[in-house]
């Protein structure tokens, strides 16, 4: 395992005491450096390769190495493919560990008893300090990251069928759609089936700019003249709002309009006002980095404006994800300093903000500017990180939209009533201040068993047919059980055995599972072994290092792919600097925050969220006189 020589002390240190107490039993000062540890291990115990080499490989542009390509190739100048949308996704064990389960285990137990006995929402269990932008953001970045694309429709592959009890769903069967693998490839006889990424691995905002160059230029199209909008502009309405697909001209050789009727990003799919809310807020960034930059620069083109906006987007989103949104989730010492040194290192914001950095090293001055290194494996999503990412049980069920000028009642609104097509309305009756104002006085749910929003569990498909003929063909989908089936289906290791993978203990009984006796009674009920237990129900279960908002297992992979990204990716590494991201765009990064986003296009809400410390905590109400309580 070739570890870094000044991480060699933390592995052992780690691997002495993890035999006694895992990382978070153990005060600051040894949790600490026990993190470091974990995180160095894991880098070369559990980074696994399934890529071939994508067949198609763009040319390079002559600005390759300045500018992100749109579908992510060349990020590494010598392995062109990696990262690129419709390489594969990797894993976090080894391959052999991940053969998916075939018929019968892949329903025991059933994944919509599952669903019902497991997760259903008996009651609405809320993160009290959180807001509900938490889980817009995390949403907002999940589409930047990945997207296994379009199953296999029924005519290329029967569907699985679930039985389900009389009067439980629609039809007898439940039908869940079967995931569409990577074609094989001379070398796969023996490997377990790999599936294609659609969208770019990188953390490069491809949520906002799409994944190919034809999306991006319907993104870049003025709605109102059908043109390219000028000096390299993201295409807005004029009251600042994102245009609807339709509205937008097609270009030559298009992707495609897949969801007309929705408004027009990167990418549009699972569509609610929250997520419209992120993509809108960092629409209007984009222009106004541009407006800063034609300051400087104003011979420049509109396309290098573009592309350095661009740039400047994606790591400033980046330094807000590590630096803002993961410290509000896992709001304990260890956690926020594990996760801010990953932007600062050791030595803190305040001194790389006076001096910069003191060396390389990224535990001492973080990862961006440090050198670039891919460790075990070329850079990809995984699947196991794509697993842990399930938090459906952060969306309530139930939104209250209220005026930020009184707290004023305006409307009640339930998951569906603002989602998909139903997003613009809710603006114009709410309009865009208030809405940022509800989500930022409300509270996500707590991902615990229990909690998942009953609306995912019988979420209409994207049809335009009436409820009643949805009902009598069964076109609803249980998220739920697709989270299930789609972990066992893709081979992701059920909980104890994702556990030992990642070099963690795992319970040997119903007992050491949770500490929740009632939960324990169930899990016992439904799963014949503690061997048998799901990976998402096993972390919804297990308890969590005091002030996280999840489990430890999870956050044993997030540790490792959260400094992942950014230390493969050359435009958060080597080519992090004021050269190839401009002075002025560098000076936008280090001194805008999620806050200051906020502040700039909604100034009106901003006295709500002044005095909160992180951004994602919740937000006080406004006073019956306007005032802030």
């Amino acid at each position: 395992m070739p570890v870094e020589w000044y991480e060699k002390p933390f592995v052992a240190f780690e691997k002495a005491l993890n035999r006694f107490r895992p990382w978070h039993a153990w005060p600051f000062p040894i949790a600490l450096p026990m993190l470091v540890g974990i995180r160095a291990r894991m880098r070369w115990s559990n980074l696994f390769n399934t890529e071939r080499q994508p067949a198609t490989v763009p040319s390079s542009t002559p600005n390759v190495r300045s500018e992100r390509t749109a579908d992510g190739s060349y990020n590494d100048l010598n392995v062109p493919w990696m990262g690129m949308a419709g390489a594969r996704f990797g894993r976090n064990v080894p391959l052999e560990r991940t053969f998916g389960e075939a018929p019968p285990r892949l329903f025991e137990p059933n994944p919509r008893d599952v669903s019902n006995r497991l997760l259903a929402r008996k009651e609405f269990v809320p993160v009290p300090f959180l807001n509900v932008f938490i889980s817009s953001w995390l949403q907002f970045m999940v589409h930047d990251w990945l997207s296994h694309g379009e199953n296999y429709r029924p005519e290329e592959a029967p569907p699985y069928e679930i039985p389900v009890q009389s009067g439980d769903w629609p039809v007898n069967p439940m039908t869940i759609l079967r995931s569409r693998p990577a074609p094989a490839e001379a070398g796969d006889e023996d490997r377990p089936a790999a599936y294609k990424n659609i969208e770019t691995h990188w953390w490069d905002s491809s949520q906002i700019y799409g994944s190919s160059l034809a999306r991006q230029m319907m993104i870049r199209t003025d709605p109102q003249t059908g043109e390219l909008c000028p000096d390299g502009k993201i295409g807005l309405k004029p009251n600042g709002h994102l245009p609807l697909e339709k509205e937008i001209q097609e270009v030559p050789d298009a992707e495609g309009v897949r969801f007309p009727n929705l408004e027009l990003t990167g990418v549009n799919g699972n569509w609610w006002v929250g997520l419209s809310a992120m993509h809108t807020l960092f629409a209007r960034e984009h222009n106004s980095i541009i407006d800063r930059l034609k300051l400087e620069y104003p011979q420049a083109s509109g396309e290098w404006l573009f592309q350095k906006a661009r740039l400047i987007v994606a790591a400033l989103i980046a330094k807000i994800h590590t630096v803002e949104w993961t410290p509000a989730l896992m709001n304990s010492p260890e956690g926020k300093i594990a996760m801010r040194s990953n932007w600062w290192g050791l030595l803190g914001e305040h001194y790389a903000r006076a001096y910069g950095r003191l060396n390389e090293l990224e535990l001492v001055s973080g990862i961006p500017g440090s050198p670039t290194e891919q460790h075990a494996a070329p850079y990809a999503m995984t699947e196991e990180f794509t697993a842990c990412y399930r938090m459906h049980p952060l969306m309530p069920d139930e939104y209250s939209f209220r005026s930020y000028s009184d707290d004023r009642h305006i409307a009640t609104k339930s998951l569906i009533d603002i989602a998909r097509r139903n997003v613009p309305g809710i603006y114009d009756e709410v309009g865009f201040d208030n809405v940022l104002y509800s989500l930022g006085t409300s509270n996500p749910g707590a991902l615990v068993l229990h909690n998942y929003p009953n609306q995912l569990r019988m979420l209409p498909e994207k049809s335009g047919m009436p409820n009643e003929e949805r009902l009598a063909q069964g076109l609803f989908t249980d998220l739920a059980a697709v989270d299930i089936l789609r972990d066992r289906e893709r081979g992701v290791p059920r909980y104890c055995e994702f556990r030992r993978q990642l070099g963690m203990s795992a319970p040997t009984n119903f007992e050491e599972l949770t500490s929740n006796a009632t939960w324990r009674d169930e899990i016992k009920a439904l799963y014949p072994t503690v061997e048998d237990v799901d990976l998402l129900v096993g972390t919804l279960a297990e308890t969590w290092p005091t002030g996280f908002g999840f489990s430890d297992t999870v956050f044993r992979v997030f540790i490792l792919m959260a400094s992942r990204r950014l230390k493969s990716d050359r435009f958060f590494t080597t080519d992090f600097t004021p050269d190839v991201y401009t002075q002025a765009g560098w000076d936008w990064i280090q001194q805008n925050t999620f806050r200051s986003v906020l502040t700039r296009h909604c100034p009106a809400v901003a006295p709500h969220f002044a005095d909160v410390r992180n951004i994602f905590f919740v937000w006080p109400k406004a006073g019956p006189a306007g005032a802030v309580q």
